[in-house]
């Protein structure tokens, strides 16, 4: 269920977005909607860090520098520094590829003229034509395409002027007597392209600084996150992008290059703080730096328009250092977890090796949702704490198999081909998604879900925009025939999960009631009846409230919450519990091994089976029943010692990956003596009296 409502609930976000870009202003609310969510997650990380605002678990923290080179990492909202990392790279390619895209691309070699650098001229020439050109007009000598043959003979005669020019002027023009106006035209055609070129150069400046304002914030959140691989999921997107149109290079240098390095700057100041800044001191130091990167970016945009030859190289020189600093003062802070072991890494190998082995046992429809989650303690080799399996690709196979799998790969295929034929610069924002999340858990996230379904719908947005203005809205005019079933589909899918969620919502509200009621065992038997009515399928619900039930009706609840939750290992144990406490060692021995086999490395579940077949033999003895207590006896030493076996495998393996401290302690030692007293004892042909302890 939990499945059914998390993709539905990315098929009604699909469906909304194509539906909203179809809209004659769609692109602009898209782009709203990204831009906005992309400086909400950056700023309050950033905010949480250097001006107090109180986000939970906005920094995670670790002592062991194979972790974190600072002791502490930036997780801001997603409260996980390497999805976080992963959505501010995103986000960051986004601007910087805008960026670069601002200038007209005019070879392969690189060289760019910019395309806002031209915005003057052209609003200077927009509008009416200049006098200069009037007079051109005149003399049927100027019309540069702007009017045709025929108007240009009717101005000259005097009767197409359109008011352009008077009648009067235009006999002065003729008969050259109007030279003392001509020079007054004159000045006032170099006011005009004064005046056109500083609201061209306004404009420009305004765009610019649109594009360039959010890269500070998001290449400090990125750093700050100290996520190698969201690092190296970035460089591997724009590397691709570059390889594609290699003329980008320079664009991306000059736009990338100041917020780099102002980033680079707050992160070794915060890092020698472990992520900690007063709020008035911190919010000063962010506050300048970014608008430091904001000037200096806007600076060398404008001095590369303007310059040429070796004037531009040396802004690219400028903007190279900038760039090579900044790298050299990351690298040189996080050099040990670059160059030295990761454990992070080995223990990805580890799940990967463990998930293979699950998928092999339903390869082709996968075992159902959330399998790892709920099937890791039992697949797990080695002791380590895990519940996600670090890959999205991986994590669709176990749960849907061959057949999931092949369909997922094929939306983000049918993602990317829209995306490079409609926009090609939302491409590198793209391909991070999809790279970074084979090795990490980013799609267990609905943001990351969110963010890959909206890049291709702004694409289209885009697309649909360009049409319109050019008058081939071929995609609106197919579009107009299926709107409204769209909208019917949506909204009968969205009443449909909106039930399950109620249900859902209502039970989990109930469940936590109960918790709270813990002391009126009647009130909490009725609310935990309230909440399995609400959702049957809530396997922590029903173990609680077989807890408070009779023996009988206990295990009968447990067995039918078995039917949703087949693998679950909280059921498992608590129905081993109540056998432990019957009199059948057998059946008890049966529910105990398939509890351990559901969780393996659980130390304390295997030393309080083990004590609780001794309890039992102990009770089978009290009642004169030695077949009994040497049955139970028998059972618990079998128990402890397959219990030894898998601890002295696990110590000669080493500490590495005993993450849930597997081992055998003191205490089991004493219950083996206790067993093999009670075992003597039970075998004997006079009873004696046991002495327990």
């Amino acid at each position: 269920m939990n499945e059914l409502l998390r993709w539905g609930f990315y098929t009604s976000f699909a469906l909304f977005a194509v539906l909203v870009a179809g809209n004659r202003r769609g692109g602009t609310l898209l782009a709203a909607v990204w831009h906005l969510l992309g400086l909400v997650i950056s700023l309050s990380a950033l905010l949480a860090v250097c001006g107090g605002l109180p986000v939970p678990y906005a920094v995670a923290y670790s002592q062991s520098p194979e972790v974190s080179a600072t002791g502490a990492r930036l997780a801001g909202l997603l409260q996980y520094p390497n999805a976080f990392g992963a959505v501010m790279a995103v986000f960051l390619l986004e601007r910087l590829f805008a960026a670069a895209y601002g200038f007209r691309l005019t070879g392969p070699s690189g060289t760019v003229s910019g395309e806002d650098c031209a915005e003057g001229e052209v609003e200077a020439s927009r509008g009416a034509v200049n006098r200069a050109e009037q007079e051109n007009i005149a003399s049927g000598e100027g019309g540069g395409g702007a009017i045709s043959r025929a108007e240009q003979e009717n101005i000259a005669s005097g009767e197409g002027g359109g008011g352009a020019v008077s009648r009067a002027e235009q006999e002065n023009i003729a008969s050259g007597e109007a030279e003392g106006g001509a020079g007054s035209r004159a000045g006032e055609t170099a006011i005009a392209g004064r005046v056109g070129r500083a609201l061209g150069w306004s404009a420009e400046l305004r765009r610019t600084a649109a594009r360039l304002l959010p890269l500070f914030p998001y290449a400090a959140a990125l750093l700050l996150s100290e996520s190698r691989g969201a690092w190296l999921a970035a460089a591997s997107a724009g590397a691709a992008a570059l390889l594609w149109k290699r003329q980008l290079s320079a664009p991306l240098l000059l736009a990338g290059a100041a917020p780099v390095a102002a980033a680079a700057l707050l992160y070794r100041q915060l890092a020698r703080t472990g992520l900690a800044a007063e709020p008035l001191p911190g919010l000063l130091l962010l506050a300048g730096l970014w608008a430091g990167a904001l000037l200096a970016g806007l600076w060398l945009h404008r001095r590369s328009c303007r310059a040429a030859g070796w004037h531009r190289a040396a802004m690219l020189a400028l903007a190279a250092v900038a760039w090579t600093a900044a790298a050299s003062a990351v690298l040189l802070q996080v050099r040990a977890r670059i160059t030295g072991p990761s454990p992070t890494a080995a223990a990805r190998g580890l799940f990967y090796r463990d998930a293979w082995k699950l998928a092999a046992e339903a390869p082709w429809l996968g075992r159902g949702g959330e399998t790892w989650r709920h099937s890791y303690l039992a697949a797990q080799s080695r002791p380590y704490v895990g519940s996600q399996v670090h890959s999205g690709y991986l994590d669709i196979l176990l749960n849907l198999g061959t057949a999931g799998l092949a369909a997922v790969l094929l939306l983000l295929l049918a993602a990317g081909w829209l995306v490079f034929k409609a926009s090609p610069r939302l491409l590198p924002p793209l391909l991070v998604i999809i790279l970074h999340s084979a090795v990490d858990f980013d799609w267990s996230y609905g943001l990351i879900w969110m963010l890959l379904l909206l890049l291709p719908a702004w694409a289209l947005a885009e697309t649909i925009a360009r049409q319109v203005a050019e008058g081939t809205a071929i995609l609106t005019r197919l579009r107009r025939s299926w709107p409204y079933a769209g909208i019917a589909v949506l909204c009968a899918l969205t009443f449909m999960l909106s039930i399950l969620s109620y249900q859902a919502m209502r039970g989990a509200a109930l469940y936590k009631q109960a918790a709270r009621t813990s002391t009126d065992p009647a009130a909490q038997t009725v609310l935990l009846r309230q909440s399995l009515a609400w959702n049957p399928r809530e396997p922590q619900t029903a173990a609680a409230l077989s807890r408070l039930l009779p023996e009988e009706q206990g295990m009968d609840l447990l067995q039918s919450s078995m039917q949703f939750s087949p693998g679950d290992a909280a059921l498992h144990w608590e129905l081993a519990e109540r056998y432990l406490q019957g009199r059948d060692p057998g059946e008890a021995l049966y529910w105990v091994r398939r509890s351990l086999k559901a969780d393996i490395f659980n130390a304390a579940k295997r030393l309080a089976a083990i004590e609780g077949m001794l309890k039992m033999a102990e009770r089978g003895l009290a009642e004169g029943n030695r077949q009994r207590a040497a049955d139970s006896a028998a059972a618990g030493l079998e128990l402890l010692r397959q219990y030894s076996l898998l601890a002295g495998r696990e110590h000669s393996a080493g500490r590495r990956h005993n993450d849930r401290g597997f081992g055998i302690n003191e205490q089991a030692e004493g219950v083996y003596l206790r067993l093999r007293a009670l075992q003597a004892l039970a075998i004997q042909d006079e009873p004696k009296k046991l002495v327990t302890g």
